[in-house]
């Protein structure tokens, strides 16, 4: 299939990658157009149905119109869907080794994101507090570990780990040999 970014999952016709899961988030691109469905908002699909066409049901806006949904032989030349972790008003706590730095919000999240692997493991969830703190803007970059429990229908970050900072913090914790790690609050 072409026309799809290198991020994106492919569904066409009948076939839907195995990777796209229920409780993730996704951004939705028809192939070969510039403009994402759902207002380029990503949602959380609810589900992918059985048959022939498989429903594509996403997080509605609202419980009484729930209209965000798509069949996945609507589009002939097929769909995209982006893999989303990480969104806009986000908060982590963020910590170098075992030591709270601060807290991060995320304010912008308009470059790709891109599925790395996919793995079954068992994890158990860090914690932490910390409190606020003078604010300053900064590019983040790293890998998020997005897990869905079997009993869960919403998949969650774990952690952004391997954090690279668009500053010269970058190379202080690299001269020091910690590892910076976001935890969701």
């Amino acid at each position: 299939m072409t026309g799809l970014e290198q991020f994106e999952i492919p569904v066409v016709g009948t076939y839907v990658d195995p990777r796209i899961i229920p409780g993730f988030c996704y951004k939705v691109r028809p192939n070969n157009r510039k403009n994402h469905l759902f207002n380029g908002r990503a949602l959380r699909l609810q589900s992918v149905g059985m048959g022939y066409a498989k429903r594509l049901t996403f997080e509605p806006d609202n419980a009484i119109n729930a209209n965000n949904y798509l069949w996945s032989d609507n589009h002939p030349d097929g769909l995209g869907l982006e893999p989303r972790a990480v969104n806009v008003g986000m908060k982590f706590i963020v910590k170098a080794g075992e030591q709270i730095l601060g807290e991060a919000t995320v304010f912008r999240d308009d470059k790709p994101q891109f599925e790395e692997n996919t793995e079954k493991i068992e994890l158990s969830r860090p914690g932490g507090g910390s409190s606020e703190e003078d604010s300053y803007l900064m590019r983040v970059s790293g890998v998020a570990i997005v897990r869905k429990d079997p009993k869960s229908n919403i998949a969650r970050v774990v952690e952004v780990f391997n954090i690279g900072l668009d500053s010269q913090l970058n190379i202080l914790f690299a001269q020091t040999h910690m590892e910076i790690k976001f935890i969701p609050k």
